[in-house]
């Protein structure tokens, strides 16, 4: 009976088990993130970086139209910065958030990207307030 139960949980397991999406971001001041993966679907967006211990280059949440987001780090190991972009794809916040933390982290106007990297990035690559996405593509 057990066996059973491991085989029905291993295939319940890989069926909910999605390949994302992996994106090329560029902005208006020349910066491009490579292979950055993509959370379009509620499952995607639910999971995002939760459980990992390295995030890579971070993740792009996208939306087919713009609304008021709401984000966590529950679950999450690593502190992270959020981004967020209107429907011009021009980045009107910048929030720092704690791993682990239950606090929720709005945008305060109505956004189509949220773009999360590790805390610090922002500054790093120079992409401040006003920044502008030119180029997403995802495959």
């Amino acid at each position: 009976m057990s066996k059973v139960f491991v085989l029905l949980f291993l295939l319940f397991a890989v069926s909910y088990s999605e390949v994302l999406p992996l994106c090329t971001l560029e902005f208006d001041n020349g910066f491009k993130i490579e292979k950055l993966p993509q959370a379009n679907t509620p499952q995607s967006k639910q999971k995002g970086l939760s459980n990992l211990d390295d995030i890579k280059v971070g993740m792009i949440f996208t939306w087919d139209k713009a609304a008021e987001l709401s984000f966590w780090m529950k679950d999450t190991k690593v502190a992270l910065s959020i981004g967020f972009f209107d429907d011009n794809g021009e980045l009107f916040q910048i929030d720092d958030m704690e791993p682990y933390s239950l606090d929720k982290h709005y945008s305060f106007k109505k956004a189509k990207f949220a773009l999360e990297l590790k805390r610090g990035d922002f500054k790093k690559y120079s992409i401040n307030i006003g920044a502008k996405i030119t180029k997403l593509e995802c495959k």
